[in-house]
């Protein structure tokens, strides 16, 4: 059995009233506040699918390059950001059973790509010394995509659907300029609903290329997850 973990929500950075800030995550509009090492764990899974493996390694080198003491264990904080919709996991025989497992039933929800944030990305990056100058004008550039991947994107801009919502869209040939038609595909005449569907749909082969899409959006920053 395979498990793949990744992060939901996007990170807000607030200032209490002394002015030190104060990191939250934004899901469904709802505001959640982490402490300095569930901080540093979601960061390791924002736009990542990992494995638990992968998770630890991760964290415990994010955790000592940042100087931070250990803390309490990675268990810990991994069963805390779980337990609040943080970070959610799926499970499956296969890779991409997995894969959908852990997307089905998340909304994705589009990133907006200014170049001032990638600016200020590669900015970051110089100053940590990951990258140099002459590197800039390769990471400044806006990610292309392909022509899944550009359907993927505009039915998620022009309605709010779940990962095995836009799976089955794709599949009807539904089109992002009708929204109606989008919700007609899916739910007319049926009492189903995105969580149901995800639990009842089969993955089919045809459809590999659609969750291929979703993932390579989620790991180039182009699209995050919400969980309603």
């Amino acid at each position: 059995m395979l498990t793949l973990y990744t992060a939901i929500g996007s990170l807000k950075i607030k200032r209490d009233e002394m002015g030190n800030p104060v990191p939250a995550v934004i899901n469904n509009r709802q505001e959640y506040g982490l402490s300095e090492h569930e901080l540093v764990l979601w960061s390791c899974l924002a736009f990542q699918i990992l494995q638990i493996y992968e998770l630890e390694k991760a964290y415990a080198k994010r955790l000592a390059d940042s100087g931070r003491p250990e803390g309490l264990s990675f268990s810990h904080y991994l069963n805390r950001l779980l337990l609040r919709g943080l970070i959610v996991k799926g499970d499956g025989l296969t890779g991409v059973d997995a894969l959908y497992r852990l997307l089905g039933k998340l909304h994705i929800q589009p990133v907006t790509d200014h170049f001032s944030v990638r600016l200020f990305t590669c900015i970051q990056l110089y100053l940590e010394g990951k990258i140099k100058i002459r590197d800039f004008g390769r990471y400044l550039k806006k990610e292309k995509c392909d022509p899944m991947e550009e359907t993927v994107l505009e039915l998620a801009k022009a309605t709010e659907l779940t990962t095995a919502e836009l799976l089955a869209c794709v599949e009807q040939g539904a089109k992002a300029k009708n929204p109606k038609e989008v919700w007609d595909l899916l739910y007319e005449d049926t009492d189903a609903t995105y969580e149901s569907l995800a639990d009842e749909a089969q993955l089919l082969h045809i459809q590999y290329p659609v969750l291929q899409a979703i993932g390579n959006l989620y790991l180039n920053k182009q699209i995050s997850f919400q969980q309603f």
